[in-house]
């Protein structure tokens, strides 16, 4: 088969508004279509640093935030710690005011009950006395 020279010409001028027709209605809007979809990409890899900083900023203000509380905390808990202290020692303080009254009473009491019992005893010792002697001066 021989190439026919009216007709190369002819497939040649073809080809070339093949071309540019494809050129026109398919490969530019494809050309755009990925132009866009590489710009959205970018953005969203921007957007997706912006976010990041930012998570990282916040959690540093958090992080921050944290230790604040944490050492408040710690303050409060110690000044509660002191506060409890101080009403133990307090209360324990009243309550060995209080026992050594009591024990100051009972020692008191038992004071007069020594000084009655003795008294008791000591007039029960005369009166048996007497009591043996005027049975003894009976007897003899």
């Amino acid at each position: 088969m021989r190439p026919d020279v009216v007709a190369l010409p002819f497939v040649i001028v073809l080809i070339i508004v093949l071309f540019l027709y494809l050129k026109a209605v398919f490969f530019k809007p494809l050309t755009a279509l990925m132009d866009q979809r590489e710009t959205d990409m970018n953005a969203g890899s921007d957007t997706k640093a912006a976010a990041a900083a930012a998570v990282e900023a916040r959690q540093g203000e958090y992080n921050a935030r944290l230790k604040d509380l944490r050492a408040q905390a710690f303050a409060r808990k110690k000044a509660l710690a002191d506060a409890a202290a101080k009403e133990r020692a307090a209360l324990l303080e009243e309550a060995r005011t209080k026992a050594s009254g009591h024990r100051e009473l009972a020692l008191e009491s038992l004071r007069t009950q020594q000084a009655k019992a003795k008294a008791d005893l000591t007039a029960q010792v005369d009166a048996l006395a007497d009591s043996m002697v005027q049975h003894l001066l009976k007897q003899a």
